[in-house]
């Protein structure tokens, strides 16, 4: 049985390898919410409501990890064209 901290790194790579063939960001982190859902019925146990909130969880974090690394890739990039190298 799976670990909803693994699911959200498992939605956070397919939605990753979705955004690097192409899939347009917004369009790749929209897809988030329902893989959650889909990994939340797949693998883990526990009521319909439950299952749902998990799910959601699921989707939510790891958009949120989505947007954290790539707010942090873009500040570095930003820093190290701005530096006085």
């Amino acid at each position: 049985m799976l670990d909803i901290s693994m699911l959200i790194v498992l939605v956070y790579s397919i939605v990753e390898t979705l955004e690097k063939f192409g899939t347009s960001q917004r369009l790749a982190h929209l897809l988030a919410i329902p893989l959650g859902l889909i990994c939340s019925f797949l693998f883990l146990r526990g009521s319909s409501v439950e299952l749902i909130i998990q799910g959601l969880l699921i989707g939510f974090g790891s958009v949120g990890a989505c947007n954290t690394s790539c707010n942090m890739v873009d500040w570095l990039k930003e820093k190290k064209l701005n530096s006085p190298d």
